[in-house]
């Protein structure tokens, strides 16, 4: 479940940031606040904020793929942890 949020955290601040930078062109190309607006926005991608959601995503992967190779090895069938992440999938609820 951590892995899903984290997920749409990522792909949300992305989108917008995209978004902003499709805006910035279109509209306000001759705008002198652009540039530090800009550059503000660089420092934030690129900032310790980011990279945290982006480190708690990969321990929260991690944690997934270990809890999966435990109910693995305790209990041989994993047809009802296979239907369990089949459910919480992103892209499994629009199949």
């Amino acid at each position: 479940m951590w892995r899903n949020l984290w997920t749409i955290l990522l792909f949300a601040f992305g989108a917008s940031v995209v978004v902003f930078l499709v805006l910035a062109i279109v509209f306000f190309i001759r705008q002198d606040w652009l540039p530090a607006t800009l550059t503000t926005l660089g420092t934030i991608v690129q900032g310790t904020g980011i990279r945290w959601i982006v480190d708690r995503r990969a321990e929260a992967v991690k944690e997934e793929e270990e809890a999966y190779n435990d109910v693995k090895k305790e209990c041989g069938d994993t047809s009802a942890a296979d239907g369990l992440r089949a459910k919480q999938t992103i892209l499994g609820r629009f199949r």
